[in-house]
């Protein structure tokens, strides 16, 4: 893996203010973070009428610097449609939509980029995946340009991932927001990520049964169920947890934080249901990136 790690210029989540918590999810920031994930067509260039999935940037810092490694979060049926039986060939290449800086909204051009990532090197993947096959989530390397200064972007910190005692704090009823890509509202000369607002639905012990048309094979994939109406389009959109509490409230000691509990894998039509890959296997996918020298450390910092 090629490190890349020149971006200082990362800015932070606001999820964790001094002294006490702050209640709400920055959604300017987490809206920054999100891109728009569109297919490649048969000469290899970006094919403006595919709208694919989402993906959200993460940064993680390299250890004993000021420096950041870059990485792109999808889930895994996007860059993988084989293992999720949807496909019976991968793309070798897809395209990433961002927001140019410097966008004049009454000029007559456009203010949006699209970003080659090239997903195989040598005939093999260049994304990495979780040892367990069951788990819908994806981490690919960030093309360098974008830590260039030239893009509307911004990059979540990896700390803001839910760290294991933290998630175990919620429970069905817990309120839960997402971002990403909704086909046909993602904007002509602009990317415009749409939140969606919900709760936790269910926590099963069992995994569910993923497929792309009623007559496909299923993949069990580990999931929570999420009362919400998320799209074809959000996949590998961020799931965000976001207290119950008004804003500008105090959280006290021992409640869980806004923070990042997972990624958007299964959609259940017509039933406002949708299911979330948990941020712990996500993390895992992060852990045994070789040789990534990142401060892995999840959770509030120390007071």
């Amino acid at each position: 893996m090629k490190s890349k790690f020149f971006v200082f210029a990362i800015g932070l989540m606001s999820f964790v203010a001094n002294g006490n918590a702050v209640v709400s999810v920055d959604t300017d920031l987490a809206k920054r973070s999100v891109v728009f994930i569109y297919a490649a067509n048969r000469n290899g260039e970006v094919d403006k009428t595919k709208q694919m999935a989402t993906g959200f940037l993460i940064s993680v810092p390299k250890t004993g610097s000021r420096f950041f490694y870059m990485f792109l979060v999808t889930a895994r049926h996007v860059v993988d449609p084989v293992w999720a039986g949807c496909s019976e060939q991968n793309p070798s290449r897809l395209f990433i939509r961002v927001n140019k800086f410097g966008f004049d909204p009454a000029a007559n051009e456009s203010g949006v980029s699209y970003i080659l990532v090239d997903l195989t090197q040598n005939g093999k993947p260049k994304w990495f995946k979780s040892k367990d096959d069951h788990v819908d989530a994806a981490v690919l390397d960030v093309p360098e340009e974008l830590g260039e200064g030239k893009y509307d972007v911004k990059f979540i910190f990896f700390r803001n991932f839910g760290a294991r005692d933290e998630i175990s704090k919620l429970g069905v009823g817990s309120d839960i927001a997402s971002v990403g890509l909704v086909p046909g509202l993602q904007g002509i000369r602009r990317n415009y990520p749409i939140f969606k607002f919900g709760k936790i639905g269910g926590i099963p012990d069992e995994m569910a049964a993923s497929k792309c048309t009623k007559d496909s094979v299923t993949v069990p994939i580990r999931v929570w169920w999420l009362s919400v109406n998320l799209v074809a389009g959000n996949s590998g959109s961020p799931i965000f947890f976001t207290p119950l509490f008004p804003p500008g409230g105090d959280i006290s000691v021992g409640e869980p934080r806004p923070m990042m509990i997972g990624l958007q894998s299964i959609s259940v039509d017509g039933s406002d249901i949708a299911g979330m890959t948990p941020s712990e296997y996500i993390v895992e996918i992060f852990r045994d990136i070789a040789p990534l020298n990142g401060d892995l450390t999840i959770g509030l910092p120390p007071r």
